[in-house]
């Protein structure tokens, strides 16, 4: 969430088609008073658009007021013996003028779903604006949410991207989070390196815009120079996130690279057919890879890969096995 004193606006960048489509929505949905629901992954910047949406809408004037699906929040505190139809009211008067955001509203309960249909229909005294995840369709058929309370908002339903399909802002994106802790901390911007960013956009982001201004802020903190550098980078990205060169490798050990980085990704899954997705040029590295991770358990490999086990043996065999053997540290691997 954005402090206070800071425009939301100014951390809406839109250089990306992805964004420019969410900023043209902003700008239609902002004028009208009708729900709106903001919908995305966890830390793509829900609550900053809505904030953008209420500041450009002629309520900027009014308070906007965010609280959690129990209907408290900064502006909305709890009483004793409050109810949620007692706290939503309360919501609602302290929004009056302006907008309410109601937080991941897949966690409402029936009864402040009701609450809150009831309120916008019958009340309109402000603009309610909802978050909800990507997947909300699926808490709508699950009958988590109420199909009639999720129809006053799918009419006017923003879908933020996540960072890693809006790539093109993410230099801006950083850039203005350098700025702004580097203010915080009383210093003078430090730039960015054209290596750094190569880095910072080859990084998935998991944790999109939220991951971001976490990542800008350690490198603020830690990188006493004026210049942040790509080995700067390096020592603060995930070690998922670190991609290696592929000029500077042979074939195989590409392969290695990226398949331990798939396993990395698929650790604590289910995981079958995989070989069938994997080419046989790429056997003996796969392999290797798949055995050291299930400490040399043939079964388990195999599980993993989608093969029955005889040939798994029969394969590792003719990658240079000796087949037809079985030594003692065979057996204990195998866990016969």
């Amino acid at each position: 969430m954005l402090r206070p004193h800071l425009r939301a606006k100014d951390f809406l960048v839109a250089d990306s088609p992805a964004m420019r489509a969410v900023a043209k929505q902003v700008d239609e949905y902002a004028h009208g008073d009708a729900p709106v629901m903001i919908t995305g992954e966890h830390g793509v910047g829900r609550e900053l658009v809505a904030r953008v949406l209420h500041q450009a809408s002629p309520r900027a004037t009014g308070r906007f007021v965010a609280v959690r699906p129990t209907f408290e929040g900064a502006d909305v505190p709890a009483h004793t013996g409050d109810d949620a139809c007692e706290r939503a009211k309360r919501a609602l008067r302290a929004a009056a003028g302006g907008t309410l955001l109601v937080k991941d509203v897949s966690d409402l309960s029936a009864p402040s779903q009701k609450t809150l249909k009831r309120a916008i229909r019958d009340e309109r005294e402000c603009q309610v604006v909802a978050t909800a995840d990507a997947d909300v369709d699926h808490a709508v058929e699950a009958q988590i949410v109420s199909r009639d309370f999720y129809d006053l908002f799918a009419p006017r339903r923003i879908e933020v991207p996540p960072l890693r399909d809006r790539i093109e802002d993410l230099p801006v994106l950083f850039e203005r989070w350098v700025k702004h802790y580097a203010a915080e901390v009383g210093r003078a911007k430090p730039s960015v390196s054209t290596r750094a960013h190569e880095k910072l956009a080859a990084y998935p982001w998991p944790g999109n815009v939220a991951e971001l201004k976490s990542i800008s802020r350690r490198l603020v903190v830690r990188v006493s120079r004026s210049r942040i550098e790509a080995g700067d980078v390096d020592e603060v990205l995930p070690k998922v996130a670190q991609r290696v060169p592929m000029e500077d490798l042979a074939f195989e050990e590409m392969v290695k690279a990226k398949l331990l980085g798939l396993l990395e990704r698929i650790d604590g899954y289910p995981v079958h057919d995989l070989y069938d997705t994997v080419l046989a040029r790429v056997e003996r590295p796969l392999f290797e890879l798949v055995l050291a991770r299930t400490g040399g358990n043939q079964v388990k490999a195999a599980e993993i890969l989608g093969l029955n086990r005889n040939t798994l043996r029969k394969k590792l065999a003719d990658l240079g096995g000796k087949p037809g053997r079985k030594k003692r540290e065979d057996r204990a691997l195998d866990g016969d």
